[in-house]
C-alpha cells in the first residue's frame, strides 16, 4: 500500500508484484481497497455470498413436477426451460415467484423427476445456417404415421427457415405424392405469399431436378416466383430444423393418437397454434415463432421465374449423373 513506483531506484510495478510474488490483478486489487480501506485492505473478505440462495418448500415442488408430467402428457417438450415458461404464463403460481431454469433443473434431480438422457454430440460440432430475413426460404420435409386404427398416413411439414414458423403442415391418406405436396404449398402461399426458395431433400414427389427431369411441383414454384434447391443426397442435416420438429410434432400426436385423417388433421391444427403462438423456441431466444415472423422484414419472391432456368438446371444434373 506504501509502495510509489515514482521515488527513485523504486521497482518498476511489474517487477514490483513479481517480487511479492502476487498477481497483477491482486496488486490492483489491494490498491483499490486500500484508498477506502486502509490497512483493512490486507484482511480476506468473506466469500459468502451476499444474497443467499433462495430456497423453495414442497408446494413449489410439486407444482413443478406438476407442470412437468403435464406437457408430458400433452406431448410437449417438458425440460426445465419449458416448464419454466409455462410458470411464467401462470398467473397463480404459488408464491408468485419462478424459479430460474437452473434451479428447476435442481428441483426436479433433488425428486428424481429427471430422464437418463445418452450423450448427444455437441453442438458446436454443427455449422448451423439461417436465412436472415422470413420468406427467404421455406423449408419441405414429410413423414409417415400411423394412426391408432393402423393405417399409415403421410404428414408434410412446411416451415420457414429464419423464423421457424409453421406455414402449412397438414395430413393426407397416402404416401408422398407430388398432388399432395403442390396442395401443401398452394395453401401455404395463399395464405403468407410466395417465398424465394423452398428447400427440400430429393423425394421425386418434391423435386425432380437432381434426377434430371422437371416436376409439377418445381413448375409450380416456379410460375410463383419460388426457385426449388435440394440438399445433397445422403445428407439430411441441411434440412435440419425440419427434421428436428417431426420429433416435436410425433411427441405431440403420440400423446392422444388419432384414430382417423380428420381427427389426425385437427390434432396437427391445433399443434401448428400452440406451436406458432405459445410455445418458446430456444433458437429464436426464446421468443415464439409468430413474434419473429412478424418482427423479420420480409424477403418474399417477385417475379416468376422462366422455366428455362428449370431445364437448364435439371440439364446440368443430368450431364453430372452421366460423368
Amino acid at each position: 500500500m506504501n509502495y510509489d513506483p515514482v521515488q527513485p531506484h523504486a521497482l518498476s510495478i511489474i517487477g514490483f508484484w513479481r517480487s511479492l510474488k502476487i498477481s497483477r490483478s491482486v496488486f490492483y486489487k489491494i490498491r483499490g481497497r486500500a484508498v477506502h480501506e486502509a490497512a483493512a485492505a490486507l484482511h480476506p473478505r468473506s466469500r459468502a455470498p451476499k444474497v443467499p440462495a433462495r430456497r423453495y418448500g414442497q408446494v413449489v415442488v410439486n407444482e413443478v413436477v406438476k407442470i412437468r408430467k403435464q406437457l408430458k402428457t400433452d406431448g410437449w417438450d417438458y425440460g426445465p426451460r419449458s416448464i419454466y415458461y409455462e410458470a411464467a404464463m401462470d398467473s397463480g403460481f404459488p408464491g408468485g415467484q419462478v424459479p430460474s431454469v437452473a434451479t428447476i433443473a435442481r428441483l426436479l434431480v433433488s425428486v428424481g423427476q429427471v430422464d437418463a438422457s445418452p450423450r448427444k454430440r455437441p453442438k458446436s460440432s454443427y455449422i448451423p445456417f439461417v436465412r436472415a430475413t422470413a420468406m427467404s426460404l421455406w423449408q419441405l420435409d414429410a413423414f409417415e404415421y400411423r394412426l391408432a386404427n393402423g393405417k399409415t398416413v403421410t404428414v408434410y411439414q412446411l416451415l420457414d427457415d429464419a423464423s421457424r414458423y409453421d406455414v402449412g403442415s397438414d395430413a393426407y391418406s397416402r404416401h408422398e405424392k407430388s398432388a399432395d405436396a403442390k396442395d401443401v404449398l398452394e395453401r401455404a402461399i395463399a395464405a403468407c405469399g410466395a417465398p424465394k426458395e423452398v428447400l427440400s431433400d430429393n423425394s421425386l414427389a418434391f423435386n425432380q431436378l437432381r434426377a434430371g427431369t422437371i416436376g409439377s411441383v418445381e413448375i409450380f414454384l416456379a410460375s410463383k416466383g419460388t426457385m426449388p434447391i435440394s440438399g445433397l443426397p445422403g445428407k439430411p442435416t441441411t434440412q435440419g430444423k425440419n427434421e428436428r420438429s417431426h420429433q416435436t410434432l410425433i411427441r405431440f400426436l403420440d400423446a392422444d393418437r388419432p384414430a382417423t385423417l380428420e381427427h389426425l388433421r385437427v390434432r396437427i391444427q391445433r399443434f401448428r397454434e400452440h406451436y406458432n403462438n405459445r410455445r418458446p423456441h430456444q433458437a429464436l431466444e426464446q421468443a415464439t415463432p409468430r413474434a419473429a415472423w412478424d418482427l423479420l422484414e420480409h424477403t418474399p419472391a417477385s417475379e416468376p421465374i422462366p422455366l428455362s432456368v428449370l431445364e437448364a438446371k435439371a440439364s446440368e444434373y443430368r450431364r453430372a449423373r452421366s460423368r
